[in-house]
């Protein structure tokens, strides 16, 4: 879909068409579905199916109960690959240079990363604090989200503003990279009207299995791909590990959400740590070297995590009163918040600068397949595998020896697409980012 409208409606309207979409559903939840689940949701029926199915099945007879909760879970899933990862990025590789992102891109992420630490403290004072005057226990949460989905709006506007005002400027300069695009789209257009007319419906075709099939035409977007799905499955088998944990020592939602508001707080702290450290880290360690710094980390904390937590369940500490237990989780979550750390400041910004040496279609048809589906397709397989651990085992934690040799195998194959990408590209790359950082310390 997002190939399609991208060939047809162009890059920046997309942008405003895809925000503005997310911002209608979160109204639409807020005002319509949130206050009416529970004529929407098909209790009866799913106790029926509870009673027909396995228990193996309970989560996704859940999932399929409150079913507004699921669309607005996935909806916030969504928000992050399309709108971060894809929209945002695109944009950014549309107005930078390679020479400039060694500095920019690290730096880009510093304002995410103070918003996300500010989020998490919010989150955490509305959850914990804010008990607004007048309203009963039970209205409490519905007026909790109302004031969630009303900074999320005011948000959704600012983004769209300040789009529309960095593209106008970047549009003022003949010399700009986007001008440089733009007349780099135009060339290919009158080249396609050139085309045989069957060539060009050929051509014209941007459907699901085009994009997937132009992931393994492209050796460099193949490699991503390949990094977007390892980094997707390693990280869902690391937090269903550690959040059943969270769970076992936190039962509370109040208190769940007050820890994770925590969590979120000190990974942007650190994050923005990593992020100042970046270009130091580009121009010593190389353009290979800070992009493989993530995938390493993953797989030596992963062996940490996993071994401790192997070694407590065989010896029965993973328990609510076990001390060990609360060690356990404040580890997970420094692991949690390093590995988020290294994914947003240093593998994130090394990732996206092989797209600007690419060409459109690999920044659009490309980039959508890695960032969405690719995302999609490690999260989504994370989740099957732990649902047949689930049933298999029983349990998320008696399923830990099996995770502990998934996840280092996932994160293996990480480290060989980076070597494997390097191989491509880490010369070029390397030579323009040292460039611009001496051009910038001149």
């Amino acid at each position: 879909l997002f190939a399609r409208l991208s060939s047809k409606l162009g890059r920046e309207k997309l942008f405003y068409l895809a925000v503005s979409a997310f911002m209608v559903f979160f109204a639409l939840f807020t005002g319509v579905l949130y206050p009416n689940r529970e004529f929407l949701h098909p209790t009866a029926t799913a106790a029926a199916m509870a009673t027909m199915l396995p228990r193996g099945l309970a989560g996704g007879i859940a999932v399929f109960t409150n079913w507004t909760y699921s669309l607005f879970y996935v909806a916030g899933e969504l928000w992050g690959d399309v709108v971060l990862s894809l929209l945002f990025w695109g944009l950014a590789n549309e107005t930078t240079r390679v020479s400039e992102a060694g500095i920019i891109y690290p730096l880009l992420g510093i304002g995410a990363n103070v918003a996300q630490a500010c989020s998490g403290v919010f989150m955490k004072f509305v959850t914990t604090q804010w008990h607004p005057a007048g309203v009963s226990t039970e209205n409490l949460w519905a007026a909790k989200l109302r004031l969630f989905m009303t900074v999320v709006m005011l948000c959704g506007f600012a983004i769209m503003a300040i789009h529309k005002f960095i593209c106008d400027d970047a549009k003022k300069d003949a010399t700009s990279p986007m001008n440089e695009k733009l007349r780099e789209h135009e060339r290919l257009v009158e080249a396609n009207a050139k085309l045989d007319p069957k060539d060009q419906k050929k051509k014209k075709k941007a459907g699901l299995l085009s994009s997937i099939a132009y992931v393994f035409e492209s050796p460099e977007v193949a490699c991503l791909a390949v990094m977007a799905v390892a980094q997707g499955l390693s990280s869902i088998i690391f937090q269903v590990a550690w959040k059943t944990q969270l769970r076992i020592l936190r039962p509370d939602p109040t208190s769940y959400a007050a820890y994770m508001g925590d969590v979120q707080t000190y990974s942007g702290m650190v994050t923005g740590i990593f992020m100042i450290a970046a270009p130091f880290l580009f121009k010593n360690l190389g353009w290979k070297g800070t992009l493989s710094v993530t995938p390493k980390t993953v797989i030596f904390l992963g062996w940490i995590f996993f071994g401790t937590s192997i070694y407590a369940l065989r010896h029965g500490a993973l328990s609510q009163d076990s001390s060990l237990l609360s060690l356990l989780v404040l580890g997970g979550a420094v692991i949690y918040i390093v590995e988020r750390a290294a994914k947003f400041s240093l593998f994130k910004p090394a990732e996206e600068m092989v797209y600007i040496t690419l060409d459109e279609d690999s920044r659009t048809k490309g980039k959508a397949a890695v960032d969405v589906l690719g995302s999609q397709i490690g999260k989504t397989g994370g989740s099957f595998m732990q649902q047949g651990l689930i049933f298999v085992y029983g349990s998320i934690i008696g399923a830990l020896p099996v995770l502990v040799c998934c996840h280092s195998a996932i994160a293996l194959c990480w480290l060989v697409s980076v070597n494997t990408l390097a191989a491509r590209r880490a010369a070029q790359l390397d030579s323009e980012i040292r460039e611009g950082i001496a051009e910038h310390e001149l």
